[in-house]
């Protein structure tokens, strides 16, 4: 692997990779304050904006399983950059389903397969890239990119003409700006070549297994599955009803899509408020990182049901700051707990994974909209937190699962983070 000497050396490597996660995030998210647009617009039915906002995560599950394993097995730059160039062309395809509204189902399809991807790459080849920092340096700007998205396409909606064209632009600026700089990041991780199938590796260590070498084998792990699933699943599933449904549930008449994206830059900027928090508690024990962030959304979905039985807007902003929070404690929490427990070779693919569980939650807005039509809006928030209720108390009663340690690599090593991480263990 060889360096690009105009390149700062040291941690500033990373800021171009983060740029470029920030961009997607923004590309990814820029659709959520024009779903009430889009309803009156296009005269969409019950649920089919909602429905467009949850496709995106049809297409990010693969973008991500399939994206996260084949960095770990062809390096990072391959899929990433690539990827990261799709965005603008999603985009594209957006700013056309005004005229052509299935364009829309298929954009958002799209959009989730490319977040995917570099989500999965990015993710792996910033933490390589500053092993101490990489997985807040990542949360931080993916974090930055969904809130600043639909903050920024609502303002534009609100005000420029022909709005669900010109909300888009700046997303095209943005992906102009940072990915030329993307391209002179080195390449942190060794493709390899071929499968080891022999009893011994290359290098005479022992081989490992097929699941293992295709980049999953993590999920196989206690921790992952009885500490870092129940709570990651509640990432987003919590944070976007507060708003993708909220607004459109408990309106307000004076500049509605603006206050759409602020409701939706709200909570995400409470998401990287709490982020450094979250790494002061994981300092004295990563669990308390899952204990604050399924506490806080607690509480976020109760302030939720408590909107919708009063009509009052105002307190929409409230649950916005406590799910936001929420968020920001479990993204940190299952980012931070997976770069524990992964090997070098699978890192990329069990982020992959974790990252999947996160966004499943995408499709809460949906299903919340179509139980709705049977069950009482609040109640159906008042019974999530029943069950983020319960998720914390399993998680509260496991003991230690042991992590796998990742090895070093050449000259990344991943050893001061996952020390970091497992403060108080």
């Amino acid at each position: 692997m060889t360096s690009d000497p105009s390149l700062p050396s040291g941690t500033a490597r990373w800021l171009p990779v983060a740029s470029i996660m920030f961009g997607v995030g923004w590309g990814a998210n820029q659709f959520a304050s024009l779903l009430g647009l889009y309803t009156d617009r296009l005269h969409l039915g019950d649920g089919g904006a909602q429905a467009m906002f949850g496709v995106y995560a049809l297409g990010l599950v693969p973008g991500l399983v399939l994206g996260g394993p084949a960095s770990d097995r062809y390096g990072r730059r391959r899929i990433a950059l690539p990827f990261a160039c799709l965005s603008a062309l999603v985009t594209l395809v957006l700013m056309a389903g005004v005229a052509a509204p299935p364009l829309l189902y298929a954009g958002r399809l799209l959009a989730g397969v490319v977040t995917g991807a570099v989500l999965a790459a990015g993710t792996a080849w910033v933490k390589e890239l500053t092993p101490v920092s990489g997985t807040r340096m990542t949360a931080l700007a993916v974090s930055a990119g969904f809130g600043a998205g639909p903050l920024v396409s609502a303002l534009v909606a609100q005000w420029a003409p022909h709005p669900l064209v010109t909300a888009y632009l700046p997303h095209l600026l943005i992906m102009l700006l940072t990915v030329p700089p993307a391209f002179r990041v080195p390449e942190t991780h060794v493709p390899r070549a071929h499968m080891v199938t022999s009893e011994e590796s290359p290098d005479g260590g022992p081989a490992t297994s097929g699941r293992e070498r295709s980049g999953l084998s993590g999920v196989r792990n206690p921790a992952f599955r009885r500490t870092i699933a129940p709570v990651a699943i509640w990432t987003f599933a919590a944070p976007v009803s507060a708003f993708a449904l909220l607004p459109a549930i408990v309106p307000v008449h004076h500049l509605p899509i603006a206050y759409a994206g602020a409701i939706t830059a709200l909570t995400l900027a409470s998401g990287m408020a709490a982020q450094p928090v979250a790494r002061r508690l994981e300092g004295r024990h990563p669990r308390l990182v899952a204990h604050a962030g399924l506490g806080t959304i607690i509480g976020g979905l109760l302030l939720a049901a408590l909107t919708v039985a009063t009509g009052l807007p105002e307190l929409n902003a409230v649950a916005a700051v406590a799910l936001g929070a929420g968020y920001g404690f479990v993204l940190t929490y299952g980012l931070g707990e997976v770069a524990r427990i992964a090997s070098p070779r699978e890192l990329a693919g069990l982020t992959a994974v974790a990252y999947a569980l996160v966004y499943a939650g995408m499709f809460a807005p949906l299903l919340l909209t179509v139980l709705a039509k049977a069950v009482p809006l609040g109640a159906l928030l008042t019974a999530m937190a029943a069950l983020a209720a319960a998720c914390l108390a399993y998680v509260s009663r496991q003991t230690r699962v042991p992590g796998r340690a990742p090895a070093a690599r050449g000259p990344v090593r991943d050893v001061p983070e996952v020390r970091e991480c497992s403060a108080g263990r």
